[in-house]
């Protein structure tokens, strides 16, 4: 019965992915087909992206992926099978945590791909003109990727029911890297907007602070990249030491704090 109830689940979280992917790219074939602006240029993929997919289905895709990636073992029965691998713990982290960033990747990266051309096909010379900014890009969806890809392993491994807890940290998140700057840079979503405004030059990747004068000394590209591998680096060796713990302690069921149903 878990067996089958976890199939369930599965089934039903592949076909939200699939939703969340392919809804912005049908509305962008409606506007290409019948709409007035006839594809949207680079702007509009821009602005796509950025709405679509940093700031909605990349993160939603990656809570469902990464609290999964371990919690299935808890709901499936096979946690003690994990726990017990002769392996080290972080090697199985690490794993996990690859796995986990490239479904979500394989789902994103061929979405934003075709949006580009969508936008940019009515446009002469405009797909390989703006090839350097798609592939920037491409690497921001990986950045942001492997960052919450990281967060949402480790609160998939501390809470029973991740889903919605996860979703409301997302939540915050974004809305503290909206803020000034002083508070923006503790933010995840925060440095792939910076990192991507300075490599296209884009407005509408610009931080909200910056825009509206409220600071105008953005981190560096460096900066930006460093920020994102210490997010990953401290939610994988805390993933790692809650696993370690688990193991240590003889127990597989996760504990009973946490969020509500997901």
């Amino acid at each position: 019965m878990q067996s089958t109830n976890a199939g369930r689940m599965r089934g039903a979280r592949l076909v939200l992915m699939l939703i969340l992917i392919a809804l912005p790219l049908l509305i962008q074939t409606a506007v290409l087909i019948w709409g007035e602006g006839r594809g949207g240029s680079f702007d509009g993929f821009v602005k796509r992206i950025q709405g679509a997919y940093l700031g909605f289905a990349l993160p939603l895709l990656l809570i469902f992926l990464g609290t999964s990636a371990f919690g299935d073992e808890w709901e499936g029965g096979t946690a003690a099978y994990v726990v017990g691998l002769p392996l080290p713990r972080w090697t199985l982290v690490i794993g996990r945590w690859l796995v986990t960033v490239r479904r979500a990747l394989v789902f994103v990266l061929p979405a934003v791909g075709l949006m580009y051309v969508l936008c940019l096909i009515d446009y002469e010379g405009a797909i390989g003109h703006y090839m350097g900014d798609l592939l920037w890009i491409g690497a921001g969806v990986c950045l942001m990727g492997l960052g919450y890809g990281a967060v949402f392993l480790f609160l998939g491994l501390v809470l029973r029911r991740p889903v919605v807890v996860a979703f409301l940290i997302y939540l915050i998140e974004l809305f503290v890297s909206y803020l000034p700057q002083s508070f923006a840079r503790t933010a995840l979503s925060y440095h792939v907007r910076n990192l991507l405004w300075l490599q296209t030059g884009h407005a509408r990747f610009l931080d909200r602070g910056v825009e509206l004068g409220l600071a105008t000394d953005p981190v560096s590209t460096g900066g930006s990249i460093f920020a994102v591998v210490l997010y990953v680096t401290i939610f994988l060796s805390l993933a790692t030491f809650v696993l370690t713990r688990r193991e240590c302690s003889g127990s597989v069921a996760p504990p009973e704090g946490g969020g509500s149903s997901g």
